[in-house]
């Protein structure tokens, strides 16, 4: 595995497929598949995006380790090669990590995304042993650190370094409470490893030599996404951040909104595909259903942009 090549092929918006489900809440993995192909018929392809499966917006932490596995393949099947699919293998322990991580290497897939497992306070030790485990268990796989510091472990600068001596440990999905920790870590990292920016901030992690970009709503109008991409791949740092400011910015405000009515991720994201006419429906609980009315609201912000809906 050469670490540049997989920086490569990870390269543009970096999108957290949502894990859908039927009505009586069992996997919709047909429904998965249709998502992988719109996406690709919008024109997202390895250069400008990656896939992200069994992120948070999937769920993961409400999936049994088999639908983990179903869930996963599923993606990289339907994405066939055209665009790198990067497995999330976050979870309480190393053990079932390991095991996600020799699956997801047998299927193609990509990478893997790994944070410090959760609910246990870990030291940086506990933690690096942690993804060297990961590491070896998948060789061939690139490993994206995502620093979740506000659900667990938070990594220093120093762990990061560490981190960043595992020769398959290929990018940073990258967030900070801290925001000149923010800026020192892209001047430390950026160049050596991938940075996909985690802090709302995609314009200024691609000035700095940045790699990738969460762009949720690409996850439903894929032709923007590219769009956003192609701007920030030009230098055209006004255009980039109007498009950020017109669309990004007051999706996440209204994605706090309904993180106060309900917790989990990835409700929106599944109201943006019914917008499209794909199958989207509720997360499963403990988390709640949305109201009618915030997707509505998704609908009018979204016209509001420029996205051709009814």
């Amino acid at each position: 595995m050469d670490r540049q090549t997989i920086i490569k092929r990870l390269r543009g918006c970096y999108l957290a497929v949502p894990t859908l489900f039927d009505d009586d809440l069992a996997l919709n993995l047909d429904g998965m598949r249709r998502h992988v192909e719109f996406m690709l018929a919008g024109g997202l392809r390895e250069g400008n995006a990656v896939l992200l499966v069994n992120g948070a917006a999937g769920e993961f932490p409400v999936l049994s380790l088999e639908e983990r596995k179903q869930t996963a393949e599923t993606v990289v099947r339907a994405a066939g090669g055209q665009i790198a699919v990067i497995v999330g293998a976050q979870t309480t322990g190393t053990r079932e990590a390991c095991e996600i991580a020799r699956h997801a290497q047998a299927i193609g897939a990509a990478a893997l995304q790994v944070s410090a497992p959760y609910y246990y306070l870990l030291t940086d030790d506990d933690v690096y042993e942690h993804f060297a485990a990961v590491a070896a268990a998948a060789p061939e796989l690139g490993i994206v650190v995502y620093t979740t510091y506000w659900l667990t472990h938070r990594p220093s600068l120093g762990l990061l370094e560490r981190l960043a001596e595992i020769p398959q440990v290929a990018a940073i999905k990258w967030g900070s409470p801290d925001i000149v920790e923010y800026q020192v870590a892209l001047l430390r990292f950026a160049g050596r490893l991938g940075v996909i920016d985690n802090q709302l901030l995609p314009v200024f992690n691609q000035l700095m030599g940045g790699s990738g970009v969460n762009l949720h709503p690409a996850l439903f109008w894929p032709e923007w996404g590219v769009r956003v991409w192609g701007l920030l791949e030009t230098r055209a740092w006004d255009e980039a951040q109007a498009e950020i400011n017109r669309l990004l910015l007051p999706y996440y405000e209204l994605s706090g909104e309904i993180g106060t009515y309900t917790g989990g991720e990835g409700h929106i994201d599944k109201a943006g595909l019914e917008l499209v006419g794909l199958p989207g429906g509720r997360n499963r609980p403990p988390t709640r259903p949305l109201p009618p009315s915030y997707k509505e609201r998704l609908r009018q912000l979204c016209r509001e942009a420029g996205m051709p809906i009814e």
